[in-house]
């Protein structure tokens, strides 16, 4: 691939991360409307809200510098993670032991969150974060097995090659399921919100939070939902198409590829989280324990081979 094409890929994923997320939260909304037998808001409502907020001041409950910083934090570690993910055959950041570091600054995100809700004295952000901090710690490892699996399987380290490398064994299918329930429980998809939970601890973090800041915090969660998505999207789509992908047009079929499992993906999210109610917190927590017994277990089979 020239220095030109993948310039252009580099543009079109920088692109996709910063304004795509948007769009899907706005098509999910309408989708769970539409199956609540509900009007449901534009499909770019979610734009409309971003920009509102983002021209307004925010009003400072605290003169914590945590409190300032944690959104730009979580804006910054949420881009960084989408760029080390492949966009066609073009990974706008690549290095040797990439996947090590997706891992780091994807849980940055969810540090930042914990940053921001500690550093106030309020119940509803205090536990917003303590509840973030129990999910973060119980589903890391799941998605760090999951992904480790993988890696054992393609022999490398860098999460733009696995796919493009990885044969489908019985370890590595146990694999891209425990990978999707991963990537659901650490997007805080319903029933696994309970770190926002708006009718009980009003948005948690985020009922403190205003103006740029608020506007600033949601896109950030919003672009680690796609960065999660895109993982797996791009873990399903590659080992597709590979075969017959070679060159530009190779990559920009692995590229559509990649878009339309994302928004199949999107899709299918939003039709589970209008079929279930929120979980407890120690019943999300019991049964992600259960699930890293089954991710270690699988590891084990990939061990061995299998």
């Amino acid at each position: 691939m020239s220095g030109y094409e993948r310039i252009a890929f580099s543009f079109i994923a920088v692109c996709l991360i910063l304004f795509l997320p948007p769009l899907l939260d706005g098509v999910a909304r309408k989708i769970k409307a539409k199956i609540q037998l509900r009007q449901g808001p534009s499909i770019l409502q979610t734009y409309y809200d971003l920009v509102t907020f983002l021209s307004m001041e925010p009003v400072y409950p605290t003169e914590r510098l945590a409190f300032r910083l944690a959104p730009y934090i979580a804006f910054a570690s949420a881009v960084s993670a989408a760029l080390v993910l492949p966009y066609g055959r073009v990974i706008p950041v690549s290095f040797t032991g990439d996947i090590f570091v997706f891992l780091y600054v994807l849980a940055m995100v969810s540090i930042a969150y914990m940053i921001a809700g500690f550093s106030l004295n309020n119940t509803y952000t205090n536990t917003g974060a303590n509840r973030e901090m129990m999910i973060m710690l119980s589903i890391e490892p799941v998605l760090g097995l999951a992904i480790g699996t993988l890696t054992l399987n393609a022999h490398t380290l860098r999460i733009g090659a696995i796919p493009f490398a990885v044969t489908f064994t019985l370890s590595v299918l146990l694999a891209y399921g425990l990978l999707a329930y991963s990537v659901y429980v650490e997007g805080g998809f319903i029933p696994f919100d309970v770190a926002e939970a708006e009718q009980e601890i009003l948005e948690g973090v985020f009922s403190e939070y205003s103006g740029y800041l608020l506007g600033i915090f949601k896109w950030a969660l919003m672009i680690k939902r796609f960065a999660l998505l895109w993982l797996l999207s791009s873990f399903i789509s590659i080992p597709l198409v590979r075969n017959i992908a070679n060159g530009a047009l190779g990559g920009a079929l692995i590229l559509v590829t990649q878009l339309i499992v994302l928004f199949l993906l999107y899709t299918a999210v939003a039709i589970i989280e209008s079929m279930n109610a929120r979980l407890r917190i120690e019943q999300i927590i019991r049964q992600n324990a259960g699930v890293f017994v089954c991710s270690i277990a699988v590891l084990v089979l990939a061990a061995l081979g299998w």
